[in-house]
């Protein structure tokens, strides 16, 4: 076999000639335009009148319909039509939309893209090296290691693609009798290669029609809701989960509902419940009780739904580009399974998209709701809103429970950031009575990892803040 065959230097030049070509290509196709737009002000103007309206009327018309969870209903502003989503009565003001939807759905499409465009970048920059260190990478085997984080990433948008695939199904078969959506839905399912037929998604075509224009902003967020997808249900991350599920679960068994009756109507609630491991826990633990989930990141909503309606196992490469840590590059491409196959959604489980702060259950006569909140507290840009949006559930119920874990690393840029001492004086203040409040800072007695890589040499641990407290305030 020729030596350019085999070597990953060589197919990464041929690689870059190519898209260096298309590039060119691409870049004289521009220049012309550009060049018949400044000599041409008629012209100019039609373009550039023509591209806003285009880009005006699909933006405008996906940001006015609502998404309504976890059917993906769709439906227009409460102002026009009267839609109203039960759990999110502030839904017209702010609530998920179509538009919110598809552009997701863009940025999980273009995870491919972008990994390897980031590698891409990385084999760029070794040719700032001299001959014989270019000489001693390819020895080392670096370029092979560059071309198999590649073959990861694509391993990892066959699962993306699945994603998509199963949102989209879910939108077409919610909507598949209200006409009014239906040349939007097809049109959103042809931009992923999808065709509609008789109200169903039934094929991938031969060919995308998708577009993939990179678009300005950070992929962190794709990258988290994948690795999110195997700290919530592979095996791997059993060891980050269970403390904080049985810390939880206990609370409510022997200091909630005891030996209660059944029939006794109760709620639990979790905020921030990302793509719905604890929340399918309670729900298991507890199926006598409704558990409503309330999720505000779409793309850790988007794989909630998966993750739920998806009955096979998948693999998931989640190191295949952190580079950093690494003692073998073996490590860095492993797979771990997601063993989704083992988490059917429950019935008495309600995975709802939206804002915390603005949802409400959809009933008054609950005996009791457990508010069950893991690694959300130092999320809040406002801790105060989090605890008025709590405290406001007790006029759902006779008795408004709130059990904690989690640490308070703060985030999102906080207007304050209180100690857990703090914390607990405020909640006193404020009317709550605490049952119990203890913290894990002991490394020789187990922190808390999450989304570690227990095979690299950076791993990082969470003490954890743990309270159980009743709301007691009358006024």
């Amino acid at each position: 076999m020729p030596r350019s065959e085999k070597n990953p230097d060589i197919q990464y030049c041929k690689m870059a000639q190519a898209s260096s070509l298309t590039t060119n290509i691409a870049l004289a196709l521009v220049v012309v335009l550009m060049t018949l737009l400044r000599q041409n002000k008629s012209l100019q103007k039609w373009f550039v009148s023509n591209v806003e309206k285009l880009l005006s009327k699909k933006s405008s018309t996906t940001r006015k319909v609502n998404i309504l969870s976890p059917t993906l209903k769709l439906a227009r502003d409460e102002k026009s039509t009267g839609a109203y989503q039960p759990n999110f009565p502030k839904l017209s003001s702010g609530g998920p939309t179509l538009f919110e939807l598809t552009q997701n759905l863009v940025r999980l499409h273009e995870y491919r893209a972008r990994g390897e465009s980031y590698n891409g970048l990385l084999f760029q920059r070794t040719r700032q090296l001299g001959e014989n260190s270019q000489d001693q990478l390819r020895q080392l085997g670096y370029f092979t290691k560059l071309v198999k984080s590649n073959e990861g990433i694509r391993e990892n948008a066959k699962i993306i693609d699945k994603i998509i695939e199963h949102t989209l199904t879910k939108l077409v078969r919610s909507n598949e009798h209200d006409r009014e959506f239906t040349e939007e839905i097809e049109n959103i399912c042809g931009e992923h290669g999808y065709e509609v037929r008789d109200g169903h998604l039934t094929q991938l075509k031969s060919s995308s029609q998708f577009p993939v224009v990179l678009s300005q902003g950070s992929q962190n967020a794709v990258h988290e809701a994948l690795a999110h997808l195997c700290r919530d249900f592979s095996s791997y991350y059993s060891k980050e989960r269970d403390p904080l599920q049985k810390f939880i679960s206990n609370r409510i068994k022997n200091h909630v509902v005891g030996s209660g009756s059944p029939e006794e109507n109760n709620l639990i609630v979790v905020p921030g419940a990302g793509v719905g491991g604890l929340s399918h826990g309670l729900s298991s633990t507890f199926p006598h009780m409704r558990v409503d989930s309330i999720e505000l990141s779409a793309l850790m909503y988007i794989c909630n739904l998966f993750a739920l309606g998806y009955d096979r196992d998948v693999k998931i490469r989640p190191f295949t580009q952190q580079y950093s840590g690494q003692t073998e590059f073996g490590n860095q491409l492993r797979a771990l399974s997601a063993d989704l196959s083992k988490f059917n959604q429950c019935d008495n489980l309600n995975p709802l998209w939206g804002d915390f702060r603005q949802y409400s259950p959809n009933a008054k006569n609950f005996d009791k709701i457990i508010v069950c909140s893991a690694y959300f507290i130092d999320t809040a840009e406002n801790v105060f809103d989090y605890l008025a949006s709590i405290e406001a559930l007790k006029g759902y119920c006779k008795e408004l429970h709130w059990v904690n874990v989690g640490p308070l690393k703060y985030g999102t840029k906080p207007l304050v950031q209180f100690t857990g001492d703090e914390l607990k004086r405020l909640r006193k203040m404020r009317g709550w009575k605490d049952l119990v409040q203890t913290y894990e800072v002991d490394y020789s007695k187990g922190l808390n990892g999450y989304l570690t890589d227990y095979e690299s040499m950076y791993q990082g641990y969470y003490g954890l803040l743990k309270f159980h407290s009743v709301f007691e305030n009358s006024d």
